[in-house]
């Protein structure tokens, strides 16, 4: 459907108890510059007011309220509610960008083999006081496979044709993850595109689902089995179980390492013990001759255990954060520049398998950029901008 030339772009929200935040969201999508957009929200029975308020907007809302299992259904229920051409969301405790969707629209109108886009984010607090950035860089399904890279879902649009070719209206979708297996199969599937641009503004606070002991382990348990999947014969990377190590336990060392920044040690001893017990359920697997599993550095030889321990605290971490305790949960290395070249180009020639040329480019840029082929610049990458978390002052 579309208006003066212009296709109707969805924006989708589901929600429970939205609370004071819920309005400067709504807000947001209706302050847009782009004309053309229905709001789509699905509410899980709120009682905390959510229904009036989100009924007070009359016909501008698409509202339905019912029972649900938890936030990846009503996800998953509220995406396949969208109509429009392009599809975006803006949660409860988030907002739009006021040109986001307007941004959106023409990076797909220039880019028609583009089944995604994502951008860049501020974070706010509860109550929308920025407290940083997010520069979010191109995308890569290696690097989102290792929770190296993670684009903000608010900063994020998609071609509903593409979410139509990639299975949506199936109901074979791990309601654990709905998120994750949608970029899982649409990066499978077609291109993201990274917008250098500021979209959207995202929440940080203690209210996350990421937070809560038992929502962020069933999250990770269906990560788990779409790697799994992901690496399987048959599947994107098709029978490569060293991919599937080394992304389960790139999940281990994010995964645990956040439980902890966030005070909650019990639950990254409850992410670190299903990690273990998914790995056991395959044959162990070797890298470079050496079995890959949380004994990996003490299995090297002395001269390769040294240089390893010298970078362990670089490897465990992202940037900026403390690293897993050693003596709690033991990891084995990430991925090193050479390893990463390897997984970018394994990446890129599945994508030729698929004939997805825009995403097999993009990785083989990253394996060159990886190798030290070619510098970020010749790769196309901005090199003006710093890519991840940035605090602000005020």
């Amino acid at each position: 459907m579309s208006l003066g030339g212009q296709p109707l772009v969805s924006i989708f929200m589901f929600v429970r108890n939205g609370g004071k935040s819920l309005r400067r969201a709504v807000d947001s999508v209706m302050a847009q510059t782009y004309p053309n957009i229905e709001l789509v929200v699905q509410d899980a029975v709120s009682t905390d007011g959510t229904l009036d308020l989100l009924r007070s907007y009359g016909d501008r809302i698409k509202v339905v309220s019912e029972p649900d299992s938890g936030p990846s259904e009503g996800l998953w229920r509220a995406i396949n509610r969208c109509i429009g051409e392009f599809v975006g969301s803006c949660l409860a405790d988030e907002e739009l960008m006021p040109d986001a969707v307007e941004r959106a629209v023409r990076a797909f109108q220039e880019s028609p083999s583009t089944g995604a886009i994502t951008g860049d984010a501020l974070i706010t607090d509860i109550d929308g006081k920025v407290t940083g950035s997010w520069t979010s860089g191109p995308f890569s399904l290696v690097n989102y496979l290792l929770a190296d890279y993670s684009p903000y879902f608010v900063s994020s649009f998609f071609r509903r044709d593409v979410l139509t070719a990639i299975g949506l209206r199936e109901k074979n979708w791990n309601l654990n993850c709905v998120e994750f297996e949608l970029w899982c199969r649409i990066a499978s599937h077609s291109h993201v595109q990274y917008v250098p641009s500021v979209l959207a503004k995202y929440a940080q606070h203690p209210g996350q689902l990421s937070n809560s002991h038992h929502d962020a382990l069933v999250h990770i348990e269906g990560r788990l089995a779409n790697i799994e999947a992901l690496c399987a014969p048959g599947g994107f990377f098709d029978d490569q179980p060293l991919l599937r190590n080394l992304f389960i336990w790139g999940h281990a060392r994010v995964f645990c390492n956040h439980a902890l920044i966030v005070g909650k040690p019990e639950l990254a001893r409850a992410e670190y013990d299903l990690v273990k017990q998914t790995l056991a359920r395959h044959p162990p697997v070797f890298l470079d001759g050496v079995q890959y599993d949380e004994n990996y550095a003490q299995r090297l030889a002395p001269p390769r255990q040294d240089s390893f321990r010298r970078s362990l605290s670089r490897l465990w971490a992202p940037r900026d954060r403390p690293a897993v305790p050693q003596e709690q949960f033991a990891l084995p290395p990430g991925a090193d520049a050479r390893l990463k070249a390897g997984l970018h180009a394994q990446e890129a020639l599945c994508h030729e398998a698929r004939g997805n040329h825009l995403a097999a480019r993009d990785s083989w840029h990253a394996a060159a950029v990886a190798a030290g082929l070619l510098t970020p610049a010749q790769a196309g990458y901005r090199t003006d901008r710093k890519y991840g978390w940035a605090g602000v002052d005020f």
